[in-house]
């Protein structure tokens, strides 16, 4: 039995997406694949792991309540920066060091991450690849001495990514923007990510208790948008668009996962819509199940995306999806999409408004993104994730 070494991203980094995969894939290759002895490297955040009685107990560990322990890679100190990057790159590559020494293949979840391959104790190394920022990233100019000294970190990660023996992509548009990047595509696999089956599952009330909960009236037109709030997001025009459908309509604006800017607000604020946003920073499975319910359409504008976990997420709940269709979002979607060109925010709100106008044509789309959901299972990223690992074993 060969032993593979999962590293997944660190707890305190909170990226629930990055989270959910490498929960996801651990579970289901520990469970069904008995031919690998499989290991996490450090826990994985709690936010997306369910507790039995609904509730979660992740979030940021509090360091004045925890022991220091290697195994969480939790360092006292009140500050999140200091701490995140000595974790990253002193503590936990000490750590993987010491247990790939153990293991016949080591798994490097996150290509931010790329770093840990020279801890890899010179076993083969497979690298999931979720998208390229990190090169965008350097191709951008700055002045700033913050943005240096992160570039240099990106600078290795990258230099250290091509020297993987595999890679693991989740859509073919991704596969096709590295191979570019590296120059061959012979060592890249593609295995799309999958949905969770809860996603499907229909929960009496559950509309109801998250408009009760975010005080939404129960008959106005809720816009949510799902994920961060970064700028390749275009929540910006998220914001926008909702004003424009204001003129018209009762509509609210609902942002799960993420935290508005300072920009963001100051829109907010300009356009007069503070009454009617409603934001949720930090959700657990449970409340992000909610906000699919509470939600009659998902925005998700954004400019770059290697896979899009939202648009799966909203297909498997019953909600019709309105983007830009970019990266490798049409590749997943599929025809369940409304894809809109362009950045302007007029163009958004009248696809918005004609879904919402035409019934016949939104139950159609809510038909079609769920057959198109049901393509995507976790059990299937763990087959596509152990064929890789035989074949460098």
């Amino acid at each position: 039995m060969t032993r593979v070494l999962l590293v997944p991203d660190l707890p305190l980094e909170r990226w629930p997406s990055m989270d959910r995969y490498a929960h996801r894939l651990y579970d289901w290759l520990e469970s069904t694949h008995q031919d690998f002895d499989v290991r996490l490297a450090a826990s994985i955040g709690e936010l997306v792991r369910e507790h039995a009685d609904g509730r979660r107990s992740g979030g940021f560990v509090r360091w004045w309540t925890q022991p220091v322990s290697p195994s969480r890679i939790i360092l006292p100190g009140p500050l999140l920066e200091p701490q995140r990057y000595a974790a990253r790159y002193v503590l936990y590559p000490w750590r993987v060091r010491r247990e790939a020494r153990r293991a016949g293949l080591v798994h490097i979840l996150d290509h931010s991450y790329a770093h840990m391959l020279t801890s890899a104790a010179r076993r083969p190394v497979v690298v999931t690849v979720h998208d390229l920022l990190p090169v965008i990233v350097l191709r951008s100019p700055t002045d700033r001495w913050q943005d240096g000294l992160r570039n240099r970190f990106l600078r290795q990660a990258l230099k250290a990514l091509r020297r993987a023996q595999a890679y693991v992509v989740p859509t073919q548009w991704l596969k096709r923007e590295l191979a570019t990047w590296l120059g061959d595509d012979r060592r890249i696999h593609v295995v799309p990510f999958g949905v969770d089956r809860s996603f499907f599952a229909e929960v009496p009330g559950a509309r109801d208790k998250g408009r009760a909960d975010w005080r939404i009236p129960d008959d106005a037109f809720v816009v949510l948008h799902v994920g961060s709030t970064v700028e390749r997001k275009n929540v910006p025009l998220v914001i926008e668009t909702v004003a424009r459908l204001r003129a018209d309509a009762d509509v609210y604006l609902l942002q799960v996962g993420g935290r508005f800017t300072g920009a963001q607000q100051q829109l907010i604020d300009r356009l007069n819509l503070r009454r009617h946003v409603r934001s949720v920073t930090s959700a657990d499975e449970t409340t992000l199940r909610r906000s699919y319910r509470a939600a009659d359409v998902l925005l998700f504008p954004s400019l770059y995306e290697g896979f899009g976990h939202p648009v799966l997420e909203a297909f498997a709940s019953g909600l019709p999806v309105v983007t830009a269709g970019a990266g490798g979002l049409q590749e997943v979607g599929g025809d369940a999409l409304v894809v809109v060109d362009g950045r302007d925010p007029a163009a958004y709100a009248r696809a918005i408004e004609e879904l919402s106008d035409d019934q016949e044509r939104r139950e159609d789309l809510i038909e079609l993104g769920r057959a198109r959901a049901r393509e995507f299972s976790w059990q299937k990223t763990a087959e596509g994730t152990a064929q890789v690992y035989r074949g460098l074993l």
